[in-house]
C-alpha cells in the first residue's frame, strides 16, 4: 500500500520541507494524525503552508531538476553528486548516455523518486485540506481565509498532475474524493490524461479565486505574498508551460495547441504588471537546489554547448573568448567577448581571482549573467565537453555561504516562474499558432534587446529565424529555472534521433536537442511498481526506443520508511561532498 502510505504521512513531509523524511517516524504511517489534521484549523492551515514549500523545494530540487538540467546540457558537472556523473558523463556503466536506473536498490534511482514522491506527498497534504474544508466544514479563520486555502489547495492538485505529466509517462490522479482503502485498484493514467486532469483542475482553481479576493500569507514562502489575481496569472503561465513543454519530441510539438499557449500566456505573469513568482531562500527552511549548485562555479559550469551559443555559435552573439578550448590560459585578460551584454567581456567580482578560479575583476563591460572561470575544475576523462570556462553568475547570491562572492550567503529571492519565461511561451505560441509575428518579436525583444543589447527583431525575419532567436533566449533566460531547460531541449529532438552517434550535440535545424540516448521522460519508480506488483520498466539508453519502455524485471518490495530514509541519506551525502 505504498501510495496510501505516502499519501497519509505526507502532510508531515510537506511541513518539514527538505528534512521531511523525519516525518516517517510515526506510529502508523497510514494515519499519523488524521483526527487533528481534519479538525484543528491551525493544523489544516499548516498543511497548505507545508505543501507550498514542498512544491517549490521539489521543483527546484538538487536530485531531480538539477540532474535533468545537466542531462539537457544546460549546466554541466562531472561529479556524481545527485548522480550527475552517471547520467551526464562517459562512464563504465553505459555508452554515451545512461537510461534511468529504475531498480529498487540501485544507487542511481533517487532522481526518479525525488520528483515523484515529492509531488505526491504535497498532493496528500492538499487533499487532506480539502477533506477538512469540504467534508468536515472546518473554519480556517473566517470565510475569506477558508476560501483562500481551498482555492490554493485545488491549484496545488493541478500543480502535481501537471508536473507528473511533464516528467513521467504515467501517474495517479488522486483527489480528496478518491477511495484509498485499496490503492492497488487505482489505475495508472497516461501522461496525456494527467495533463488534461491538470488543465481541468487549474480551471477549477481559477473559478475559486475569481469568486474570492485574497492575499497569501508571507509565512508560506518566507516573505513574498501574492494576490488571488496574481495567482490566476500564475495558473495561466503554468497552463501555457504544460501545453508547450508536454512534447517529448519534435513531432509532438506540432500536435500542441499553440493558440491556447498564446491565449494563456497573454494572461500570465508578464501580462499587466509583470512579476516573478518567487520564494525567499533562507538556506535553511527554503533553498533553491538548482540555482545553488548551478551558480557555484567551483563546482558546476555552463555546458560547452551553451557557451558556444553565447560566444561563438549564434548570430549577433559571436565573440572571441576561449570558453571551450583546452587547455585554458592561466592568466586571462578581459577582451571583446560577446555582443550579448549578459556575457560581456567575462569579467566578474570585486577583485581578481575572487573565488580561486582565475577570474578577472569586473570591468565596465562585465556581463550580468555569465563570467569567465578559466581555472578548469572538471575531469576530462568523464567527457571533455564538461570543460567549460563559462560560469553562471545570475543567481550567485543563492549559492552556499562562502562559495561565491564574500557577501553572498544563500539568501534572497528564488524565482520559480518568471515574467521572461512567460513572454517566451507567449511568443512561441504566436509563432507556432499562426499569431502575430510582430507581437512575438516585441516579446522576444524584451530580453533580447532589453537585457542582451542585441539587434531587435521586427517580425519580418521568417518563422525559422525567429524560432532560433526565441530558443537562444530560452537557453539564457530559463537557465536555472527548475527543470525547464530539459523540457525545452527534449521537445526539439526528432523522434529516432538517437540512431547515429556521429553528431551527438547538435540538433537538425535548430538549437535544441537532447544527446543521443538521453531519456525523455521518467518511469514510475521501481519501488512503487514493486508494491503494486507491476513489472519494472525504464526509458533511455543508446539503442533503446525513444518513448517505448524497456522492461528490466523485478526486485524486493521496500516499505515507505526505507524509501524515506534512503532519500534523506542520499541528499545529505550528496550535498556534503563532491564525488
Amino acid at each position: 500500500m505504498q501510495l496510501a502510505q505516502w499519501c497519509r504521512f505526507a502532510g508531515v513531509v510537506a511541513a518539514l520541507g527538505g528534512a521531511a523524511c523525519k516525518g516517517l517516524e510515526v506510529t502508523n504511517p497510514n494515519n499519523p494524525d488524521a483526527k487533528r489534521a481534519f479538525s484543528d484549523p491551525g493544523a489544516v492551515a499548516g498543511l497548505v503552508t507545508g505543501a507550498m514549500r514542498n512544491w517549490v523545494l521539489t521543483r527546484e530540487s538538487f536530485d531531480g531538476s538539477l540532474t535533468l538540467d545537466g542531462m539537457a546540457d544546460s549546466y554541466s558537472a562531472s561529479w556524481n553528486n545527485f548522480n550527475l556523473r552517471y547520467y551526464t558523463s562517459y562512464n563504465s556503466d553505459c555508452t554515451e548516455r545512461c537510461g534511468w536506473a529504475n531498480s529498487p536498490s540501485d544507487p542511481h534511482r533517487f532522481e526518479i523518486e525525488t520528483l515523484y514522491y515529492g509531488y505526491y506527498s504535497l498532493l496528500s497534504s492538499v487533499n487532506d485540506v480539502l477533506t477538512a474544508i469540504r467534508r468536515n466544514d472546518v473554519d480556517l479563520g473566517g470565510a475569506q481565509a477558508t476560501r483562500m486555502h481551498e482555492a490554493v489547495a485545488v491549484m496545488l492538485q493541478a500543480v502535481v498532475f501537471a508536473n507528473i505529466a511533464l516528467d513521467y509517462d504515467q501517474g495517479f490522479v488522486v483527489t480528496e474524493k478518491t477511495d484509498l482503502s485499496n490503492p492497488a485498484t487505482l489505475p495508472f493514467l497516461s501522461r496525456t490524461v494527467m495533463r488534461d486532469s491538470a488543465l481541468a483542475k487549474f480551471n477549477q482553481a481559477i473559478a475559486l479565486m475569481q469568486a474570492s479576493s485574497f492575499t497569501t500569507p508571507g509565512n508560506w514562502l518566507l516573505g513574498p505574498t501574492y494576490t488571488s489575481a496574481q495567482l490566476i496569472q500564475l495558473i495561466h503561465t503554468m497552463r501555457a508551460e504544460l501545453v508547450a513543454d508536454f512534447a517529448r519530441n519534435s513531432a509532438e510539438v506540432g500536435q500542441a495547441d499553440w493558440a491556447q499557449v498564446a491565449t494563456d500566456a497573454a494572461q500570465g505573469v508578464s501580462s499587466g504588471a509583470p512579476f516573478d513568482f518567487s520564494f525567499q531562500s533562507d538556506f535553511n527552511v527554503l533553498g533553491d537546489g538548482v540555482k545553488n549548485w548551478g551558480n557555484q562555479n567551483g563546482t558546476m559550469r555552463v555546458d560547452t554547448r551553451v557557451a558556444r551559443l553565447l560566444t561563438g555559435g549564434y548570430p549577433d552573439a559571436q565573440g572571441t573568448g576561449p570558453v571551450f578550448n583546452d587547455p585554458y590560459p592561466n592568466h586571462p585578460e578581459p577582451q571583446p567577448f560577446s555582443k550579448d551584454r549578459r556575457v560581456g567581456d567575462g569579467s566578474w567580482g570585486p577583485v581578481d581571482d575572487v573565488t580561486g578560479e582565475s577570474t578577472v575583476a569586473a570591468t565596465a563591460n562585465a556581463g550580468t549573467d555569465f563570467a569567465w572561470f578559466p581555472d578548469e575544475i572538471l575531469n576530462p576523462s568523464r567527457g571533455t565537453y564538461h570543460r567549460s570556462s563559462l560560469g553562471h553568475i545570475r543567481y550567485t547570491y543563492l549559492t552556499s555561504p562562502g562559495s561565491g562572492l564574500p557577501t553572498e550567503n544563500g539568501t534572497g529571492p528564488a524565482p520559480v516562474y518568471t515574467a521572461s519565461q512567460n513572454d517566451l511561451l507567449w511568443a512561441e505560441g504566436l509563432l507556432r499558432g499562426g499569431g502575430s509575428a510582430a507581437q512575438a518579436a516585441t516579446l522576444i525583444n524584451r530580453t533580447r534587446v532589453g537585457r542582451g543589447g542585441l539587434t531587435p527583431l521586427t517580425g519580418a525575419e521568417g518563422q525559422a529565424t525567429m524560432l532560433q532567436a526565441l530558443q537562444y533566449e530560452q537557453e539564457i533566460e530559463e537557465m536555472g529555472i527548475g527543470p525547464v531547460p530539459f523540457h525545452n531541449r527534449r521537445r526539439g529532438t526528432p523522434e529516432g534521433a538517437g540512431a547515429s552517434l556521429t553528431n551527438l550535440r547538435t540538433c537538425p535545424g535548430g538549437i535544441l536537442c537532447l544527446w543521443v540516448g538521453t531519456p525523455r521522460q521518467m518511469p514510475v519508480p521501481a519501488k512503487e511498481l514493486s508494491v503494486l506488483q507491476k513489472e519494472l520498466y525504464t526509458f533511455g539508453g543508446v539503442g533503446q526506443p525513444d518513448l517505448s519502455p524497456s522492461y528490466i524485471g523485478g526486485e524486493a518490495v521496500f516499505n515507505v520508511r526505507q524509501i524515506g530514509e534512503a532519500l534523506r541519506r542520499h541528499e545529505q551525502d550528496a550535498r556534503r561532498r563532491r564525488q
